[in-house]
């Protein structure tokens, strides 16, 4: 189903001056069937949903003129723009019997007319069964790189992300730092509260990591109560800044159980990119200043730097 929210002209004055409702006048989409039929074909060719959307985007300036448009999706965080935004627009609600497909908006220098507006409600009616499946595609690619439990990156995502962002960072001479976190003491919050609340601790810290870091950096679930945290773009200071912030973070959150309160602390370690690394090389260093965190009181942050200072000491 295309529901219109909204558009930039909706009313037309006729020849005895009186405004009439262009939805009284039920245009009808003019659109060549061969170019419904072409659009159709090659929507049908792809599930990558940005890729889609291009096609789509391309195809209908031959029957609309538009200079942008753009997709989102609030329920699967998803934003997609294509072209330069005018100052009109229509905006449009795609959804199907069960699901929600998002949402479209169309813009361009001067006001649509009714008669374009349906044209663009044919050309979308194309669109929404390919785009419900390149969503339930994208939304089964997340899970699959997706901790169940709380959301953050598994080991399989890690792999996948930190290796390319390793080679990135050292071809264009850009600071990486990478992050290991352990909970303190976790297998006494198990043992004494039970695993329900272990889960909910878990899940807790994740939320505690991606309030710290920001959009360029990812979390990832790297063991049963260790997280990895990549920061892109973060030297040795700013590493260890935004480990001190999320430590202070997981140490001030505060848990409820029927057997009393419970808070946790974590032990960080922090290691930054050298030109000679490797993604195993520098999650070494970071889970080495991890040990050593632990093994000097827990509940602080070593960067690899003093790791290697301690132990010269």
């Amino acid at each position: 189903m295309v529901t219109r929210l909204q558009s930039s002209g909706r009313a037309a004055l006729t020849e005895d001056k009186q405004v009439t409702s262009f939805s009284d006048l039920m245009p009808k989409p003019d659109i060549k069937p061969e170019l419904l039929l072409k659009l159709s074909s090659r929507l049908q060719t792809t599930l990558e949903l940005e890729l889609l959307l291009d096609i789509f985007f391309n195809e209908i300036k031959h029957a609309v003129l538009v200079d942008s448009m753009c997709y989102s999706n609030s329920n699967q965080n998803l934003l997609n723009s294509y072209g330069k935004v005018g100052i009109h627009s229509c905006t449009y609600r795609l959804t199907t019997h069960k699901d929600y497909m998002g949402e479209l908006t169309f813009s361009r220098s001067t006001r649509f007319r009714e008669h374009e507006l349906a044209n663009i409600e044919g050309l979308i009616s194309t669109l929404v069964y390919p785009l419900r499946n390149a969503v339930h595609y994208t939304e089964a690619l997340a899970a699959a790189f997706r901790d169940p439990l709380t959301g953050a990156g598994n080991r399989i995502a890690l792999d996948k992300t930190l290796s390319r962002e390793v080679e990135l960072a050292k071809r264009h001479s850009q600071p990486l730092s990478v992050l290991m976190l352990d909970i303190d003491h976790f297998k006494n919050v198990n043992d004494t509260y039970g695993h329900a609340m272990g889960d909910e601790v878990l899940k807790q810290v994740v939320k505690s990591i991606t309030a710290c870091i920001r959009q360029t950096d990812m979390c990832f679930r790297y063991g049963g109560e260790e997280f990895l945290i990549m920061l892109a773009s973060a030297d040795s200071e700013g590493a260890h800044r935004i480990a001190e912030r999320i430590r202070y973070s997981i140490e001030a959150a505060v848990f409820t159980h029927k057997k009393g309160s419970l808070s946790i602390t974590s032990s960080i370690g922090s290691a930054t990119l050298f030109a000679s690394d490797t993604m195993r090389s520098i999650c070494e260093r970071a889970d080495s200043a991890l040990y050593k965190a632990k093994n000097s009181g827990r509940n602080q942050v070593i960067t690899d730097h003093e790791e290697i200072l301690l132990a010269t000491n």
